[in-house]
């Protein structure tokens, strides 16, 4: 499962792993009722205390929450604080 790290958007700087083929990644926004859409790019990029490199997902915009969104993408859920 590759290493990807989330550029711009609410979720900046934050990294996850997604099954391979994915290549569109929809990610919890601080704004309600609304998800952050990265797209996967060429660039990699280095994060701390990761040994290999991790695929930068860009920003691209927002959009309403679909119904079924289980076609090919991965939903990224923020790591809340105090949790394992």
């Amino acid at each position: 499962m590759p290493l990807v790290l989330l550029r711009g958007g609410s979720r900046d700087g934050e990294s996850t792993t997604v099954d391979e083929h994915v290549e569109r990644l929809l990610a919890a926004s601080e704004a309600p009722g609304l998800i952050d859409i990265y797209e996967a790019s060429d660039e990699v990029a280095h994060v701390a205390g990761n040994d290999e490199a991790a695929i930068v997902f860009a920003f691209v915009g927002q959009e309403p929450l679909p119904e079924g969104a289980d076609h090919g993408i991965h939903l990224h859920m923020p790591h809340t604080r105090g949790y394992s």
